[in-house]
């Protein structure tokens, strides 16, 4: 009895001991990510102190539109601590104000060049009907930005809901440890 209480007991302050943890890491702004659109693994993120540059990873709020309602209702988004519940995302900075954002049939170029995984999908992973932004060309506006990853054609970004106000980014996210390897069954489309 006492050695069953005492495995007990050990697995009970092993598991405070970790939630501990992974509550501090999250207050320190360590992110684990498993998402479409950027590399699976353990990120950093830190407040926006410098201007965007292309390539940044941008740790953002989605607006509450109706596209960020339907992709938390699909599972795109889970809940989180922005306003209307959404949870901070992390995407890639593709354009920023002055760039030219052309949108066709084979993906999305900026500034005349193709971006690798851009092509547009008609439906998500689970078969539901995706609505993409109109093909043609888009000049990003003063105080907006193009987020879309090119490292899988699975990452709901401006593709589908166009550009984001540079109000939405809130830091810049850093990988400390991730794995290359795409994600095979998070959400996402």
């Amino acid at each position: 009895m006492t050695t069953l209480f005492g495995v007990l007991k050990w697995i009970g302050v092993t598991g405070l001991c970790l939630y501990a943890l992974l509550w501090g890491l999250i207050a320190c702004g360590y992110r684990i990510v498993t998402t479409h659109s950027v590399p699976m693994g353990l990120w950093k993120t830190e407040p926006l102190t410098r201007p965007l540059q292309k390539g940044d990873i941008a740790w953002w709020c989605p607006p509450d539109t109706a596209v960020s309602r339907l992709a938390k209702q699909r599972g795109y988004y889970p809940e989180g601590d922005c306003p209307g519940g959404y949870p901070h995302v992390m995407k890639p900075v593709a354009a920023l104000p002055g760039d030219t954002v052309v949108i066709d049939n084979q993906g999305v170029k900026i500034n005349g060049q193709r971006l690798a995984n851009s092509e547009s999908r008609d439906r998500d992973l689970r078969g539901n009907a995706l609505q993409a932004m109109r093909s043609g060309a888009y000049q990003v506006a003063s105080g907006s930005v193009w987020l879309l990853s090119s490292f899988t054609a699975e990452s709901f970004d401006s593709r589908y809901f166009g550009p984001v106000s540079m109000t939405q980014v809130h830091g810049l996210a850093y990988p400390v440890w991730v794995a290359e390897t795409k994600p095979v069954s998070a959400p996402g489309i």
